[in-house]
């Protein structure tokens, strides 16, 4: 059932009222039986449910915080950041960090099954139009924690390789949840309108010169500057 489910989702998505997940389809679909399939999930909901959670267990970036090609890109700077000889060779090497990141880890999120999936269960729980809302809640909160849980492992180290910590009164949970937040209205808008997120643009945020920027980094440089400060 699963597995055709998630079938379907990869070739249409998931739709904001779910109609193109009906269970009695996808029984017929997957060849199983019925009463085996209402004893696992009683409605459509506790299916979606699963499904959805399916869809980010799947996707290798979800338990890694970020695609491969982007944990690659972030490991080999961590190594560098241990070596660097001054902060403000550190600062620069988190920023060309961010600005490379950012702008790659955008469009391939975007992409994502999985991520897509969970814009339209946001969307479904903020429209109120659809049933199970307390069940779209509980599982969007438990995606998250264990989404935000990896993110601050990912950002503690990069606050540890390029000599920052958190500001007080603030975690890395915190600025991943900040960070996550600023990425999921900047995607949206992408949608509506994506030149005027998606188009470069060349900023100097620090002495090594003017960069290309997605606008997502210089947004991301500005609340990774806020949040942390010089562990020094």
């Amino acid at each position: 059932m699963l597995d055709a489910a998630v079938n379907r989702v990869q070739h249409e998505g998931l739709r904001l009222d779910y109609a193109n997940i009906e269970l009695e389809d996808l029984i017929r679909i997957a060849g199983v039986p019925r009463s085996t399939v209402f004893r696992i999930w009683p409605d459509r909901i506790a299916f979606i449910a699963d499904l959805v959670r399916t869809l980010f267990e799947r996707d290798p970036g979800f338990d890694t915080g970020f695609d491969e090609q982007t944990r690659q890109l972030l490991d080999q700077v961590v190594e560098m950041g241990a070596h660097a000889s001054s902060d403000e060779e550190r600062q620069g090497m988190l920023r060309d960090t961010l600005r490379v990141a950012v702008a790659h880890n955008m469009q391939t999120v975007e992409n994502t099954v999985a991520w897509r999936a969970y814009r339209t269960m946001c969307a479904a729980l903020v429209s109120g139009d659809v049933p199970g809302g307390a069940g779209i809640r509980t599982l969007l909160v438990e995606i998250e924690a264990r989404y935000l849980d990896r993110m601050a492992e990912i950002y503690g180290g990069l606050n540890a390789a390029f000599g920052l910590r958190m500001r007080d009164g603030v975690t890395e949970r915190d600025l991943a949840l900040a960070i996550m937040a600023m990425i999921d209205g900047m995607s949206d808008h992408s949608r509506i309108d994506p030149a005027a997120v998606d188009t470069p643009r060349v900023v100097a945020l620090g002495p090594e010169g003017t960069r290309e920027w997605h606008l997502a980094g210089v947004a991301i440089a500005g609340i990774y500057t806020s949040f942390t400060e010089s562990a020094g």
